[in-house]
């Protein structure tokens, strides 16, 4: 046997030395097949396993993922992100704004192919409205993350070109939720760029700038159009003579904008969109605003000079835009006929109306209480009738727009107006002491619900208003600010009291 093995041993070294082919090494062997994985709460038990296995729907095989965009019904906002009702919301209320704008700038939104009746839905990303846009916008939804800071800014948007096509940025911080307000600016502000980038070429190293009176505009005359707009905020601004001349409206930048406190905020935003309105109803004013905001965006020179390029009319004189602008923030101050007073407002009001309006013996305007009814009575019939007019008139105007739990008493207020002006005295002092005791319940009630929900949204708020911090800040810069020096003659019979009675409080 071992003879044998050397014999084999030398017959195979003499194969390799006479140069024969060398022999292949083996291959290595094959791997396992995998197994498949199993839940093992579904596993098969050794005894059934020549029973058939139940398949599962969705049971090893991997789901197909869902959708990670969603396309508005124009097909201009693509939504990324990680939440689909997050997604589907912001893509609904972004094609809102649009339409909003469409419409202030008289234009019809024609629906997507296939999506008749379907208003406010999705469809597929290739079916575009006919109006179209030219450049899309991307928009993405940032989730908070607890390594990384908060945003400075909750919307961000901008412009960026790849590959020769030019596209819109809107980021979305979602952190702790989504701001609103701040996504229907950035939605206006995206559809001016777009409008700017219509005619612009992919090479174009223009910056676009829309300063924040026209997109502020833009969101009040929308409001005013939904019927959303509170008139209160423009008759302050009336009543105060405004806080902004035209010049600082337009020369003011999105940076000096964020830094403006809560009261100058609102005055900027009610003065802004009064002009936007005043050029809306301007001759061919939506048309020549169309053509406006296309180039409003990509304008680097003085806005006046742009505005009487697309409104002709405003060249009549140089204080006519000016005087538009006045009459349209005044005609915003008036009050609707159905608009309703709260009950305080109601209460004033009805304090206002109800007096007898008379003359004194040399003739002087009198204006007396309802307590003095007596007196109102012992006059001559005409001169009752003439007292008792002008809070017959005041009444019926206050039943038009008073708070409804109140028209009631305005009734039984007419009732004793016209028994006094008839000089009837059917216990009118007892009335009048019954209504008020009904007004002073309403007045407490309506008080502890302004109360009540004050706290309730203190007590739920999630972040601060920065009103205190913008009120603390303007007494600063007004301590620091220096006083004018005042030369009348007030001021100076002031200055010298000053003067001599410091020397003697220092002595005490």
């Amino acid at each position: 046997m071992v003879a044998a093995r050397a014999v084999s041993l030398s017959l195979l070294s003499c194969a390799v030395l006479c140069g024969q082919e060398e022999v292949p090494p083996p291959l290595p062997p094959l791997p396992p097949p995998t197994a498949i994985p199993v839940d093992e709460a579904e596993a098969v038990a050794p005894a059934e396993a020549d029973q058939p296995v139940p398949v599962v729907p969705g049971g090893n095989v991997p789901r197909p993922k869902g959708m990670e965009a969603a396309i508005s019904q124009s097909g201009m906002f693509r939504v990324l992100g990680k939440d689909p009702l997050k997604r589907s919301s912001i893509a609904l209320a972004l094609e809102q704004v649009r339409e909003q704008f469409l419409d202030l700038l008289r234009e019809k939104s024609t629906p997507a192919a296939g999506a008749e009746g379907r208003r406010g839905q999705f469809v597929d990303p290739g079916a575009k409205d006919t109006d179209s846009f030219k450049v899309p916008v991307t928009v993405e939804i940032v989730e908070p993350d607890q390594d990384k800071p908060s945003a400075a800014r909750p919307v961000e948007y901008g412009l960026v070109s790849a590959e020769g096509q030019l596209s819109l940025i809107i980021r979305i911080h979602a952190d702790p939720g989504i701001d609103q307000e701040q996504l229907e600016r950035a939605a206006f502000t995206v559809l001016l760029y777009e409008r700017s980038l219509r005619t612009a070429k992919p090479e174009d190293d223009e910056p676009l700038v829309v300063r924040p009176w026209l997109v502020e505009g833009l969101v009040e005359a929308r409001k005013w159009k939904m019927g959303q707009a509170d008139r209160r905020l423009y008759e302050g601004v009336f009543r105060r003579g405004g806080g902004f001349t035209m010049d600082e409206l337009f020369e003011l930048g999105d940076r000096s904008f964020q830094q403006l406190d809560s009261a100058s905020r609102l005055t900027f935003r009610a003065l802004s969109g009064a002009l936007v309105m005043a050029l809306l109803e301007q001759p061919q004013g939506k048309d020549a605003f169309k053509n406006f905001a296309g180039e409003a965006a990509r304008f680097s020179g003085e806005m006046p000079v742009l505005l009487r390029k697309h409104f002709p009319d405003l060249n009549l004189s140089e204080r006519s835009l000016a005087k538009w602008w006045a009459l349209t923030l005044a005609r915003l101050v008036q009050p609707k006929l159905s608009e309703v007073l709260p009950v305080l407002e109601t209460e004033r009001e009805l304090e206002t109306a109800l007096q007898f309006h008379t003359r004194d013996p040399e003739g002087n305007a009198l204006d007396l209480g309802l307590d003095t009814w007596r007196e109102i009575i012992a006059l001559e019939e005409a001169d009752r009738i003439e007292a008792v007019r002008p809070a017959e008139d005041g009444l019926v105007r206050l039943s038009y727009r008073c708070f409804p739990s109140y028209r009631p008493i305005i009734q039984e207020y007419q009732q004793i107006l016209r028994d006094v002006a008839a000089g009837k005295d059917s216990k009118v002092e007892t009335r009048l002491a019954d209504l008020s005791e009904q007004r002073l319940v309403r007045s407490q009630r309506a008080t502890h619900a302004r109360d009540y929900l004050d706290f309730f949204e203190i007590s739920r708020a999630r972040d601060l208003s920065g009103e205190f911090d913008d009120y603390m800040r303007l007494k600063k810069e007004l301590e620091l600010r220096p006083r004018p020096k005042r030369t009348d003659h007030l001021s100076e019979v002031l200055d010298t009291l000053q003067k001599t009675y410091e020397p003697r409080a220092g002595k005490r």
